[in-house]
């Protein structure tokens, strides 16, 4: 049995798809000493940060709840099932259940990636702060001997992985009810096979790719192979704009989105791409921020005001969204 202390913020069984020459293994390619480096891995081996989404990370032994039983059996063992039927060309045959599945997938990819956990923390962190530091009334009046100022100072003394983990906690609920379910779950789902050009698609450490803006016209894009990408958009408009493009302008427009939005690493099935990626790829790791449009920028942490309206929670008063959530919630122990 696995100690599940690496965490896949993407998942094996989608870069898997990528692992290709005679050795089975997959580029990856980032900035180093002023060039485009190629390393050769199995799909295992990247796209992982130890102890990523742990709980407790400051203790000798953290907890691995969230990467084993959440994102593990909850998010990626169903979405690779659904991977698998969208490869073999059973898009449109999916229950609501197996669409269900890919949607919180999709989702998890925008709030996984190391850049979002850092920011969803550090929000954590100031939010939980900010309610200690509100109205410490109760606590002075009954803390006794205790020298700590206020509830916060006693917090950080006695219990400092309340305050650490209060964002980390938060993600399965981030995940399962966002807005951003509703938005994708409701939108029209194609995929794209490009079998016009021997070009392959990249895929970068921030996978999902959003064209336009989600409160309004937009083209959500996944790469679930190298010759195959997974489409969802809200428009008719957007639909004829896909089926107009042909293949070699549509992915080379599609590689260099991901190379642009990526943060260091892109994979790929070899090192074709790397006049794209020397023009393209930023030298600079992206700040902290969400998984999802353009890259974040230390002053522009959540501009994007749609996009941070769309990754609210939903609201109790609002109309029940279609997604079946029933039932099928994952709730921390």
């Amino acid at each position: 049995m696995g100690t599940h202390k690496e965490h896949h913020f993407i998942p094996r069984f989608l870069l898997s798809r990528w692992e290709g020459n005679a050795n089975g293994r997959l580029s990856a390619m980032r900035w180093l000493r002023g060039d485009i480096s190629e390393k050769r891995y199995k799909a295992r081996s990247v796209a992982k940060e130890r102890d990523l989404y742990a709980i407790g990370r400051e203790r000798g032994e953290p907890n691995q709840v969230l990467e084993r039983e959440f994102m593990t059996l909850h998010v990626d063992e169903p979405a690779s099932q659904v991977h698998r039927a969208i490869l073999d060309d059973q898009l449109n045959r999916l229950t609501e259940q197996q669409q269900y599945a890919w949607t919180l997938f999709l989702v998890s990819l925008a709030l996984r990636g190391p850049g979002t956990v850092a920011h969803v923390r550090a929000r954590g962190i100031e939010a939980l702060g900010d309610e200690l530091d509100t109205g410490p009334d109760d606590f002075l009046d009954s803390r006794g001997p205790q020298p700590e100022a206020s509830l916060r100072r006693y917090v950080e003394k006695n219990s400092p992985d309340l305050l650490n983990d209060f964002g980390t906690r938060s993600l399965p609920t981030l995940i399962q009810t966002s807005a951003l379910n509703r938005t994708i779950f409701e939108a029209s789902w194609v995929t794209r096979r490009f079998t016009g050009t021997s070009e392959r698609l990249l895929i970068g450490d921030r996978p999902l790719t959003l064209f336009g803006a989600l409160n309004d016209n937009f083209l959500l894009y996944l790469p679930v192979a190298p010759d195959r990408a997974f489409l969802a958009f809200n428009s008719r408009e957007t639909a004829r704009r896909i089926v107009k493009k042909g293949d070699v302008v549509f992915l080379r427009e599609l590689n260099r989105f991901m190379v642009e939005q990526a943060s260091v690493y892109v994979y790929g099935t070899d090192l074709a791409h790397k006049r794209l990626l020397q023009a393209r790829l930023a030298k600079e790791a992206a700040d902290a921020g969400l998984g999802l449009g353009p890259r974040p920028q230390p002053a522009a942490v959540n501009a994007d005001a749609g996009l941070a309206a769309a990754l609210n929670t939903q609201n109790a008063s609002e109309e029940t969204p279609r997604t079946p959530t029933k039932g099928q919630q994952w709730r921390n122990p």
